[in-house]
């Protein structure tokens, strides 16, 4: 009888790929109607940790392998960078899929619960944009801590999993004219939280 060749790499699936793969599968539990409201949040918010996670140590694995010139194949049959290229677009994929989810689906049902997540200050009413106004000034500027990078100053240390801001600034000559960009960064203290509940507005809702 003739043995079948378990060596063969289309009998394999990637290890990294097959980890998209499962984090796809919990998202899918973030997209199930049937699981309770703050669950599904829930189920979101562990894929992005996971994915975080995913880039910060088996990504940046694979890219050591390319920059080091390491060509040998996996047991899938992928080198590193095929593996990165991959692993780029069924990443496309899947932020975009959670970006659906929260904004097509868990959102909505929120605002249907009462619940409303302010993306916008133009939406606050006056009394909300008073109070935001109000905690940025008294919580959040007394820990920020700005960093401009330039010729004379190396680019700042972005320790991982952090929430960062950029910016791209300049300064106006004596002419009005704009002269060249300068870029900074801020990093939001992880003392914040990252939601803040705001006054009733005018529906009664939050």
């Amino acid at each position: 009888m003739d043995k079948t060749d378990f060596t063969k790499t289309e009998y394999f699936r990637n290890r990294e790929l097959s980890w998209l793969a499962f984090n796809e599968r919990v998202l899918s539990e973030a997209r199930d109607k049937n699981i309770p409201l703050f669950e599904r949040l829930k189920f979101l918010s562990i894929t992005a940790s996971n994915l975080d996670e995913f880039f910060m140590i088996r990504v940046a694995s694979l890219k050591d392998m390319v920059n080091a010139n390491y060509t040998k194949k996996d047991i899938a049959g992928l080198t590193a960078q095929e593996q990165l290229d991959q692993i780029s677009e069924e990443t496309q994929k899947l932020v975009s899929l959670q970006y659906s989810t929260y904004s097509r689906s868990l959102l909505p049902m929120l605002r249907q619960h009462g619940l409303n997540v302010i993306q916008e200050h133009e939406d606050l009413t006056d009394e909300q944009a008073e109070y935001v106004d109000r905690y940025f000034r008294d919580n959040v500027y007394p820990v920020l801590t700005p960093m401009a990078v330039d010729s004379s100053r190396p680019f700042p240390l972005i320790r991982n999993k952090t929430l960062n801001i950029g910016a791209l600034l300049s300064k106006k000559d004596q002419e009005g004219k704009e002269k060249e960009l300068d870029f900074a960064t801020v990093q939001v203290p992880s003392v914040l939280p990252r939601i803040v509940p705001l006054p009733h507005g005018k529906d009664g809702s939050r």
